[in-house]
């Protein structure tokens, strides 16, 4: 039994994500029941006769905006008693003519005292496609604004569940449904960061490394085990984009991506980066490292020292050049993916089973 409130900007895929999440659920037999509060704030409305624009609601009075969020959360406590698994699906906040507007009550939150928090995140590139081609905010954000609104969101998301004493989980919108199904089943499962050197491969060598890598993964996740992968909300492909020039394709949609713009944010991507795999590694109850290359990654070795340092098992599967260093900040080295299976089997730490 869990009670989960699910956050995330607009463009952030979150919708779809919970979607497809709660499809997964109710497939395997759990009962869950989903709040939507932004629809629900329509059907008040409309219930009311309060007539909304498309696009307009934000234009709304604050006091009537408030009216219609007490009325949906009043609802949603009344009728959340009745289900065993809940999920409300909102906003921590909204990024609206240049400022910034209050998407929660703090009251409400508290009476219905949500078991844990989540914030799906997308990368940059994606928020733009989804935002720029929406009859709500097309034209309004500039790349900047995207980037601050989401890491509002996130901000805002982790504050108030650090405030109420509750977990918080950042997850990609690329990340398998299945982690939030299994997080509504049992949030305290098991959950590791994955490291891997992502920008110093090349050609076939890494076509090879990330089908390896792939097939790892799906094995670590095929036993249970919730993985944080930083891949699965990448930043950089904007950069890449921008380099590009003109138009890119991103979901089917086509957009524009000025170089001008980008080289703006270059600074605000690179950190946001690091603040985001730093907060996955935080979530996580240890860290893997997949290493299979003859080179160092400054990242990799970063991540190690961040996790060590935060008092975080670190594990590496390990075939590189030896290194003091590696071996110093790392809990135990082993030789291939088998042997890392066995040590997590002898402790506990995977499913027997090869299903959920």
């Amino acid at each position: 039994m869990a009670k989960l409130v699910v956050t995330g900007m607009s463009g952030s895929g979150r919708e779809d994500y919970i979607s497809s999440a709660v499809e997964i659920m109710r497939s395997r037999d759990l009962e869950v029941v989903e709040f939507d509060v932004g629809s629900l704030m329509f059907e008040t409305a409309e219930n009311l006769g309060v007539e909304i624009p498309e696009g307009k609601i934000l234009n709304l009075a604050t006091s009537t905006l408030n009216y219609l969020r007490t009325t949906v959360f009043e609802k949603i406590l009344r009728e959340s008693s009745r289900h065993h698994n809940v999920i409300v699906n909102t906003h921590a906040c909204f990024r609206w003519r240049k400022h910034l507007l209050q998407a929660f009550d703090f009251y409400y939150l508290n009476l219905l005292s949500p078991d844990l928090y989540v914030n799906v995140v997308d990368s940059i590139l994606k928020v733009k496609a989804r935002l720029d081609s929406s009859p709500q905010w097309g034209g309004r954000l500039s790349l900047k604004d995207m980037l601050v609104w989401r890491d509002e969101e996130t901000l805002i998301t982790k504050s108030i569940a650090d405030f109420q004493g509750k977990p918080f989980y950042l997850i990609p919108a690329r990340q398998p449904p299945e982690t939030l199904y299994m997080m509504v089943r049992d949030y305290s499962r098991p959950k590791a960061y994955l490291s891997y050197p992502m920008t110093h491969l090349k050609g076939e060598e890494a076509d090879e490394f990330q089908v390896r890598l792939n097939e790892f993964v799906s094995r670590l996740r095929s036993r249970g085990l919730i993985i944080f992968d930083p891949s699965e909300v990448e930043d950089s492909d904007i950069l890449d984009a921008a380099e590009l020039g003109g138009e890119i394709v991103v979901d089917g949609k086509s957009i524009k991506v000025d170089l001008k713009e980008v080289e703006s944010v270059k600074e605000d991507i690179y950190d946001q980066i690091v603040s985001r795999d730093y907060q996955l590694i935080d979530q996580s109850d240890f860290v893997i490292i997949y290493y299979y290359v003859p080179v160092m990654s400054p990242g990799v070795l970063s991540e190690m020292t961040y996790a060590f340092s935060s008092a975080k098992d670190v594990y590496v599967v390990f075939r590189g050049p030896e290194s003091p260093f590696f071996k110093y900040y790392s809990t135990r080295i082993f030789d291939d993916e088998d042997e890392l299976f066995r040590y997590l089997e002898e402790h506990d730490i995977l499913d027997v089973r090869d299903d959920l």
